[in-house]
């Protein structure tokens, strides 16, 4: 029988270890450039399972990921998006494919009403969030295919 302390340790190995699991299947789901300012766009890259939209980045015009919370100091991705998009697909086609491996799962989660938060991180920072519910499903967000959809500047599924 487990203790308090038992129990709770190995609740948070199995988040982690399911956090790891999903973290492990993510694949680029597409890319677009979303607005954030007149003539400031920003390039944001979907990762996710199947269908599901799971995490979503934003990457420099080098297609580094960016720290959470410093989007705002972030390379313009496009300055003139239309004339930009064709320069900026190649790109993407060249390095999507390379994202994944350049990101790691940080070894915490933080348990929040809903589930739980596992952190994706590029050179030790956190650069995008996973969320999951209380069952140790993954929750996807539609609301990052509405704005791809709407994205004056958007990449495709193909590129995967």
């Amino acid at each position: 029988m487990l203790g308090a302390w038992g129990w709770a340790q190995s609740v948070e190995l199995g988040v982690l270890e399911r956090c790891q699991g999903v973290f492990q299947a993510l694949r680029p789901q597409f890319a677009y450039a979303e607005r954030v300012a007149p003539q400031r766009f920003l390039l944001r890259v979907v990762l996710g399972t199947g269908e599901a939209a799971l995490a979503r980045l934003t990457v420099n015009i080098d297609l580094q990921p960016v720290p959470l919370g410093l989007e705002d100091i972030a390379v313009v991705a496009l300055e003139r998006p239309l004339q930009d998009a064709i320069r900026l697909r190649n790109r993407l086609s060249q390095g999507l494919g390379e994202l994944p491996q350049s990101l790691s799962l940080g070894n915490w989660y933080v348990a929040v009403p809903t589930g739980y938060r596992c952190f994706l991180t590029h050179q030790g920072r956190v650069v995008g969030v996973l969320l999951l519910r209380q069952n140790l499903e993954p929750i996807p967000n539609p609301r990052w295919l509405a704005v791809y959809q709407r994205s004056v500047v958007r990449f495709p599924l193909e590129l995967r």
